[in-house]
């Protein structure tokens, strides 16, 4: 059997129709169909997820086997030889006639439900293999379960593994498959800049691929918190004119994510939008419908709205935070404010979506009012409206509730007061930070055991979308969960789409049925499908060192609490941030025994880039591996990087008593920039790390705004959102590395006993450093020089090298 990588092009997105990937070695010499002739018969109604079932398991079977099977609907199917019949006794004729003729009993399925049954059994002397599923969207399932289990293709999102076989074995099926969790699902975020990572880049096939994958991994839900594209110009046309896609967007503010530019024409954007929502219905899938307060984050009402509905009533606040005109709550005391809203929603229904399910958000991130307790009352009455306003147009739709505000701004006994209002009939509660170290939110909240909810995971924010995370911990939670008949499903909401893959295959396997499985069972089994056997067992120990050396350091593990020093790595915005600069007491403690706990498994580091290094000739041309140790080399550098900057910390405080740390301090501030110039590095090796070719793929789809380079470059640079990218890395984090170390240096020479401030010439400099960067082109700052085996081998072993030498 001869492995092959189904993945696509290195940045993960061909531009090629990416449901009909190819095999290499074509001379392979096939049968030209099975002796007595294969027929894949599909219902002749229901859902059109059946028809696409069956066409699935007719591509999948001719790309393993070379031999492409007839499609055939059940009442004109007259086929003589082995039969595939997809869809259960309720949709399809032909297995309808089996159970009517005593051949099968019945199948193991709730109707109506994910359940599926993979059957084999014989009707004379004719092999028959069923694939019956609840609904159609779990028929899919079954059709690559089958493919899992005979075949043992193995299901990414950046592409799949499968073997070329002569034939797939029919017979010996009966697999039945019933799902822990009810709703199980992603959310896509608003972020632009890094095409890997960021969903509103994505094109029609990339997201016919993202959706196919979804069905492989037996999701049901995804959600697209993606902006609202042109729903303001289709709900309020008389209002609401397109903008121009020849500058920026007449709201946009400049060098922050609030430049909402639309990169392609918002008209476009809209189609797209439409055929990629058609094109998950079609397979089943669910898209919850925002409903109740829609304006806020990245929905701003445009301007134009306000400018042809003067003195509209928009809700007054007292946080910063979207405190401009276009980016706040509308007046929720006012009628029209709720008759807006439902023309937002009932719009999208119309013209993109499905009234299955519902979700809200109420009023988060915002406060209201004189007093916390108006505040509360203001909040309690928004979900009121929201609920009331549902409830007079879809009386029995679930109303899933977001979690983030109960997280940052809601006493638990609020929350529980907020439980008591809602009913748990209709109503669930979408705890996306069920993982949040120190707390359990479910609990806390009073849902576990008594409200409905959804396990979530919370993987921001953008600075820290390195490789990590709390398997034990999760664990532990999710048994938990497992036990509560309450808890309704599992969800995963990434800042960055795509850049923890690890994390997606746990999602994945736990959202269908939690497995106890420790760290190491977790990195055998990822290992095992996704790279060739004679990397894997190599490979799980670089997965092992990397998870001790990356620890638990995702947000609100690390820092949260105690300083907030690591929401956002501060050495990715060294001039604005106090971390490494306001050196309190407070600080310097949590600093001391965060490195004391890291340090110990530090020197593993090194280790992973030797095994790096001996791996690469003879990987390199496998996609998979190629993204993952760049990966993996991106999350153990910014590990290195970040407990050196804190070792640099601590030995900055303690020269203020014992002048001969200058040495040190010199030394570490050597090896950050050494670490950060090899970070660099290790991102040119990849496209997914380069904002121009991010811009060049933009245009390969339809025309883009010209304004689309600078929207890029703001979205990225801001503070908020700064990440791995390999022009900011060159063209503003090692410069700001520079002034900072600069200005450490005076501090050494001058002697001085001041405490350690943030200067002000910071910010000069910065503006500097930023308007350069915003001035250069993109294409100058793009990547160069060679991306080859022999260069990444080198580098690995120059990264080795360095941190060989280093004593933690």
């Amino acid at each position: 059997m001869k492995r092959r990588s189904l993945a696509s092009c290195p940045n993960g997105f061909p531009k090629s129709k990416i449901n009909t990937p190819k095999f290499v070695n074509s001379t392979l010499k096939f049968p030209k169909a099975i002796k007595s002739g294969m027929t894949v018969v599909i219902p002749e109604g229901g859902e059109k997820a059946y028809a696409i079932a069956g066409e699935v398991f007719a591509g999948m079977w001719e790309k393993i086997t070379g031999v492409k099977p007839a499609l055939q609907a059940a009442g004109q199917c007259r086929a003589k030889g082995p039969l595939v019949v997809i869809g259960s006794d309720a949709v399809n004729a032909l297995a309808q006639s089996l159970v009517v003729r005593g051949k099968i009993r019945e199948f193991a399925i709730r109707y109506g439900t994910d359940d599926y049954h993979i059957l084999s059994m014989r009707d004379g002397q004719r092999p028959v293999l069923l694939l019956a599923g609840g609904c159609g969207r779990s028929t899919l399932y079954a059709v690559y379960d089958f493919f899992k289990r005979r075949a043992k293709v193995s299901y990414f999102w950046d592409g799949d593994v499968a073997p070329q076989l002569k034939t797939i074995r029919l017979d010996g099926c009966d697999f039945r498959e019933r799902p822990r969790f009810a709703w199980r699902g992603l959310r896509y975020f608003a972020h632009r800049g890094l095409s890997r990572f960021q969903a509103e880049h994505w094109n029609l096939d990339d997201w016919k691929k993202e959706i196919d994958w979804l069905l492989k991994k037996r999701l049901n839900i995804f959600m697209l918190r993606i902006g609202i594209d042109d729903l303001f110009q289709r709900a309020f046309p008389e209002s609401c004119p397109y903008p121009p896609n020849d500058g920026p967007d007449p709201d946009a503010v400049p060098r922050s994510y609030e430049d909402r530019t639309s990169l392609w024409p918002l008209k476009y954007r809209g189609e797209l939008r439409q055929q990629v929502l058609q094109y998950a219905f079609d397979r089943g899938l669910i898209h919850p419908e925002d409903v109740g307060t829609i304006t806020h984050w990245y929905s701003h009402t445009p301007s134009s709205f306000y400018k042809n509905n003067p003195n509209f009533p928009v809700l007054g606040q007292n946080t910063e935070g979207y405190d401009t005109v276009t980016g706040r709550v509308w007046d929720i005391h006012d009628e029209r404010t709720w008759q807006a809203y439902w023309r937002l929603t009932q719009t999208h229904l119309r013209e993109f979506g499905q009234p299955r399910l519902f979700h809200t958000i109420g009023l988060a991130e915002r406060k209201f009012g004189r007093t916390d307790e108006e505040n509360l009352k203001i909040k309690l009455f928004a979900y009121r409206k929201i609920q009331s306003l549902l409830r007079r147009h879809y009386p029995d739709a679930p109303l899933l509730i977001a979690s983030w505000d109960f997280i940052v701004y809601w006493k638990n006994a609020e929350v529980r007061q907020l439980l008591r209002q809602f009913d748990p009939e209709k109503t669930v509660v979408l705890d996306y930070t069920a993982d949040h170290a120190g707390r359990k939110p479910y609990k806390d909240w009073g849902l576990y055991k008594h409200f409905p909810w959804i396990f979530g995971m919370f993987h921001a924010f953008a600075p820290n979308s390195e490789i990590s995370g709390d398997y034990k911990m999760l664990a532990e939670r999710l048994s938990e969960a497992a036990a509560d008949p309450y808890c309704r499903g599992m969800v995963l909401w990434s800042e960055l789409s795509h850049g923890d893959t690890f994390l997606l295959e746990y999602l994945a396997s736990n959202s269908w049925r939690p497995q106890k499985l420790s760290l190491k069972d977790l990195i055998r089994s990822y290992c095992g499908t996704r790279y060739p056997a004679k990397a894997r067992l190599r490979m799980g120990r670089v997965w092992d060192a990397l998870f001790a050396i990356a620890g638990f350091s995702r947000f609100n593990v690390h820092f949260l609490d105690a300083t907030k020093s690591f929401v956002f790595e501060p050495h990715f915005r060294i001039l604005t941030s106090d971390a490494y600069c306001d050196l309190t007491r407070k600080r310097m403690e949590c600093f001391g025994s965060a490195y004391r706990a890291a340090r110990g498994n530090l020197p593993q580091s090194a280790l992973v880039f030797k095994s790096l290094a001996d791996l690469t000739f003879a990987l390199y041309d496998d996609p998979f591996w190629r993204r993952d140790a760049i990966d993996i080399a991106r999350t153990v550098l910014n590990q290195v990087l970040r407990w050196t900057m804190v070792r640099l910390a601590l030995e900055l405080d303690a020269w203020r008593k014992d002048r001969t740390r200058a040495v040190r301090i010199r030394s570490l501030r050597g090896q950050a920039t050494a670490t950060l110039r090899l970070l660099g590095e290790v991102l040119s090796q990849h496209e997914d790390y380069s904002l121009h070719a991010s811009l060049e793929r933009l245009s390969q789809t339809t025309s883009i705004n010209p304004h689309s380079e600078q929207t890029l470059k703001g979205n990225a640079e801001n503070p908020y959102c700064r990440t791995y990218v390999y022009e900011l890395l060159q063209h503003a984090y090692l410069p700001e590395f520079d002034v900072y170390f600069s200005w450490i240096d005076e501090r050494l020479k001058s002697g001085g006993a001041r405490e350690w401030r943030r200067p002000k010439l910071f910010a000069e400099k910065q503006r500097e450093i930023q308007d350069h960067f915003y001035a250069t082109p993109l294409h100058e700052m793009a990547p160069v020089g060679e991306r080859t085996a022999a260069s990444l081998k080198l580098l690995f072993a120059k990264i080795a090298k360095l941190l060989e030498g280093i004593e933690w």
